[in-house]
């Protein structure tokens, strides 16, 4: 079945006749800015709806992986009542997203799956935000117009539904923020899947269709109209169905890359963007290579950093990867030897192409800009072998536009990082210290800033300024901890579950599970989603990784659970094998025991046994 199949299946009543008439859009242009809402609805507090504070907290999940867009920083107004008995989610200009109380109840409608559902409809309107598609607007514009000509005119209906041109091109504009919230929560670490499965009594998408359901302006029975929101419903959830499924190849890549298997991640990538080229995906292959490139770059240099400074980049330079993985460019693997400056250069060429095609299609993407930042800089310096090249000249103006763009970012020091070693490479030893020490401002916890002014003071042999550096980031990045790790520890598993065993072993306790399929290099895997908090990664019945989500009750083999603070994980595990930087947080490999924690806040809210 094509998209405009999909789209057509839907049915044209699914959407509401949208009227430009300048004397609305006159009358109704307040309701574009925050200001309305605040001073028209009561905002839904914590204090009154802990579903409220969670849905921020979603939120602000949604946004670090999703983005921004030039001069606006989504944010999110809940409302304690539902305008005009409108379950309501809404895309504002200003940058702001109104959500109602009606939506949480139902999303929450089952408990288990709230916060999937939820983080699936907050990323739904981020996905319009982002592309500054804000015909919700007219929807409220045309509402207010029907309103004001009660009872309808059969006529009026007539000359609304003359002025309704792109119907059609409002359904694929929803179904792609759709397909786009559905990468956004994926990436966010919520579970897709939950969007398009049912519990007994629950049809989210038939509620949700419901709620929104255009025919009620009329004052019609929504279930006498053609296709029922039922059937829409149905339709819809089919196509996401779909959708979700695919999605499974790109948890499937992020696993990989947590695990450190870095050919097998950017396969899975691959293969999601073969099926959904969108900036993340080609963000998240490049970032693959990326990481690929900085391990052969790094093998056999474990001692000191291979690199002077510590660049924002999806790994650390400096991590103490034990296993190298050598895969040539026309994917023979461990088979031949491969020359590894030439798998370092076809690596690294691959990132920046890919992090150019992102750009080329959000060119405000500014997670795509740091990381093609720091991979032209590596390139540059070791073309060079020092001083200014033509790649640390376009890393600089790179790095300068993402700036301008996006001054108050969330990943702005990471941005001010990798621009203040660009401009050192650049000469212009100042200005690198200036955006440096901005950095270390904003992101006090962040230790790569501090590292690199150590390494510019000792260069310039300011000793006393170099030793205080070096004091602040011992102080604030990972170091050797105060207990050492047990030896000799029990094999990692999570509730009786290991890796190796048979998926007919997991325990009933776990509840039905979600399942999805994803060819990976001519495999077939099975991606299992339990109510537990658990999620399996399957070939032919074995499981090959266990990831532990927030909701479980597991520990890990060293006592580990869902909220442990980083500090605990390091006196248990001690130094990671491999820290991946993530853009709303960081994993922590290990080797030896095969475990990775994802942190966030320096808690951990997963773990992957691979």
């Amino acid at each position: 079945m094509t998209q405009r199949d999909r789209f057509r299946k839907l049915g044209l009543p699914m959407v509401l006749l949208i009227v430009v008439g300048c004397a609305v859009m006159a009358a109704a242009q307040s309701r574009e800015r925050i200001e309305y809402w605040r001073t028209t609805y009561e905002e839904l507090k914590a204090t009154a709806d802990p579903r409220a504070a969670k849905a921020q907290t979603i939120f602000a999940r949604l946004v670090q992986v999703a983005g921004t867009r030039p001069g606006v920083v989504p944010r999110l107004f809940i409302a304690t009542r539902d305008p005009w008995d409108l379950a309501l989610p809404i895309a504002l200009p200003d940058g702001w997203i109104i959500l109602s109380k009606g939506v949480l109840e139902i999303c929450y409608r089952e408990p288990a799956r709230g916060d999937d559902r939820l983080a699936f409809v907050l990323a739904h309107e981020l996905a319009h935000q982002l592309h500054d598609d804000f015909w919700h607007m007219r929807f409220f514009q045309a509402f207010e117009a029907v309103r004001a000509h009660t009872p309808v005119a059969p006529a009026f209906l007539d000359e609304m539904r003359q002025r309704t041109t792109t119907t059609e091109h409002v359904l694929t504009r929803e179904l792609q923020a759709d397909e786009r919230g559905l990468i956004y929560a994926a990436m966010a670490g919520f579970n897709p899947q939950a969007i398009v499965s049912e519990g007994p009594a629950v049809n989210f998408f038939a509620d949700w269709v419901r709620a929104l359901d255009p025919q009620r302006l009329r004052g019609a029975a929504a279930d006498q109209a053609r296709p029922t929101p039922q059937e829409r419903a149905e339709a819809l959830r089919a196509h996401l169905r779909w959708v979700a499924d695919q999605t499974a190849a790109f948890q499937v890549g992020l696993w990989f890359d947590y695990a450190g298997d870095y050919p097998q991640a950017i396969r899975a990538f691959e293969h999601f963007r073969a099926f959904f080229p969108s900036r993340e995906v080609s963000h998240n292959l490049a970032a693959s290579h990326h990481h690929l490139a900085l391990q052969v770059y790094q093998a056999g240099k474990t001692a000191v950093p291979a690199f002077p400074f510590q660049l924002s980049l999806a790994i650390d330079p400096l991590t103490r990867a034990s296993r190298i993985y050598l895969e040539g460019p026309t994917r023979g693997g461990l088979g031949a030897p491969v020359d590894p400056a030439t798998l370092f250069r076809h690596h690294l060429e691959a990132a920046v192409a890919l992090y150019r095609e992102a750009l080329s299609q959000d060119a405000a993407y500014i997670p795509a800009a740091i990381n093609l930042g720091g991979a032209l800089i590596m390139r540059g310096v070791e073309a060079a072998k020092g001083g200014l090249s033509a790649d640390v000249a376009e890393a600089i103006t790179v790095l300068l536009r993402a700036l301008e763009q996006a001054p108050n970012a969330p990943d702005t020091p990471a941005l001010l990082n990798n621009l203040g070693v660009a401009l050192w490479y650049g000469e212009r030893p100042e200005h690198a210290k200036t955006h440096l020490t901005r950095a270390r401002t904003l992101a006090p916890t962040y230790p790569a800033p501090l590292f690199n002014l150590a390494q510019i003071a000792q260069a310039e042999g300011r000793d006393d300024d170099a030793r205080r550096y070096r004091q602040a980031y011992a102080q604030v990045a990972p170091g050797p901890s105060a207990g050492a790790p047990a030896s000799g520890p029990s094999p990692e598993q999570v509730m009786g579950v290991a890796v190796g065993q048979l998926e007919e072993q997991v325990p009933q306790a776990w509840g039905p599970p979600m399942r999805s399929t994803v060819q990976v290099d001519e495999k077939t895997l099975t991606v299992a989603t339990y109510p537990a908090g658990m999620m399996t990664l399957a070939r032919d019945g074995e499981v090959l990784m266990l990831l532990v989500r927030e909701g479980s009750r597991g520990s890990s083999a060293r006592g580990i659970t869902i909220g442990s603070e980083a500090r605990d994980v390091l006196s248990r595990y001690g130094l990671p094998s491999r820290r991946v930087d993530l853009m709303h947080g960081h994993s922590w490999g290990y080797d030896a025991p095969r475990i990775a924690f994802q942190l966030r806040d320096d808690r951990v809210i997963s773990w992957l046994l691979f």
